[in-house]
């Protein structure tokens, strides 16, 4: 319950007038019933405000209301689904990385437990490395791809002195690149394990950094949207920044409908064997980066995401996933 007051408190009151403003022009309900509205949902169903424009909540009868995953509802899932005593290998990148070696489709090296000649030999015809802490996140923290010029003997005692480890760079495929040169533009799977252990795919989001972003992340400013089953692009991309659809790229102009993602059905197939490694953890988001050969893990997020795959303006779909999650859980 106090997480969502958190949220409303550290909210912006301009984006909250910005959002209530959008849902007005859309729907030319009066502002003040919005807001008013908008508070209801936010003390009653815990839904955001910008999740109220998201899910185009505006006149939408309380039916269709209650098949949208809520903040409750995705922490619920959380807690129910993922033993805590597994998180940590989420958490901490390089535990992941050694866990999930096998889908990971490039080498890493642990700079904490390797010699100067070890990181010599990994270094060997390579012209950069990728570099992070093991507690990174959102892109947070990452000195993404170091050069490999001058001495790598300053390089190895700057990743040792600031407990970094290394991973081979990422080079995606070329039509992915198309989307935004500048970053790794990656699709977040969330799979969901049944009481089986089968593992089902819920939705897939096509991200993608804009301008000279290095990353892709929503949070950092990128665009998303939902792919379809066979990982096309047939809905506009979102902007949580500028509260705004784009078929478009905002940067490169490229037409976005009608991209279709390279070896999706491969991608599938990797994150369901991936959700089946630690059974223990049912629910969890999977970044994955379309490489030249074919895809490959970055990360996998036990505590994924809710709103952007129920996201009316990406979906074009008046109801949300609560009913697909029942389903499959047979709550």
């Amino acid at each position: 319950m106090s997480s969502i007051f958190d949220r409303f408190e550290l909210a912006s009151i301009k984006r909250l007038l910005n959002n209530a403003k959008e849902v007005h022009r859309y729907s030319r309900v009066p502002t003040l019933f919005i807001l008013c509205d908008m508070a209801s949902c936010i003390f009653q169903d815990h839904i955001g405000y910008m999740e109220y424009n998201l899910f185009h909540f505006v006149n939408k009868p309380k039916e269709k209301r209650d098949t949208y995953v809520t903040f409750d509802y995705s922490q619920n899932l959380f807690k129910t689904l993922n033993d805590p005593k597994y998180i940590d290998i989420f958490n901490d990148k390089l535990q992941f990385n050694k866990i999930f070696k096998d889908y990971l489709g490039r080498d890493f090296l642990d700079i904490g437990e390797s010699t100067f000649e070890q990181f010599e030999e990994f270094c060997k015809n390579k012209k950069k490395i990728f570099c992070k802490p093991a507690d990174s996140c959102s892109g947070k923290g990452i000195y993404k791809n170091i050069e490999l010029t001058g001495d790598l003997k300053n390089i190895y005692d700057f990743l040792k002195e600031n407990h970094l480890f290394v991973e081979d760079s990422i080079i995606q495929h070329r039509e992915m690149a198309k989307l935004n040169p500048s970053s790794i533009n990656t699709v977040r799977f969330t799979t969901l394990l049944d009481s089986k252990k089968e593992a089902h795919i819920m939705y897939a989001i096509q991200r993608m950094g804009i301008d000279n972003m290095s990353v892709d992340n929503v949070g950092s400013g990128g665009i998303y949207t939902v792919l379809s089953d066979d990982g096309k692009i047939i809905n506009p991309c979102w902007s949580d920044k500028t509260i705004s659809t784009y078929t478009k790229h905002p940067t490169t102009n490229m037409e976005l409908i009608g991209f279709e993602v390279p070896y999706f059905e491969e991608a599938k197939n990797l994150v369901k064997a991936a959700a089946k490694v630690i059974p223990e953890i049912r629910y969890v988001g999977w970044d994955i980066a379309i490489g030249e050969n074919g895809p490959m893990i970055v990360e996998g997020n036990p505590l994924p995401g809710y709103d952007m795959p129920q996201n009316y303006f990406v979906t074009n779909k008046d109801t949300g996933l609560k009913p697909e999650f029942e389903r499959i859980l047979k709550l």
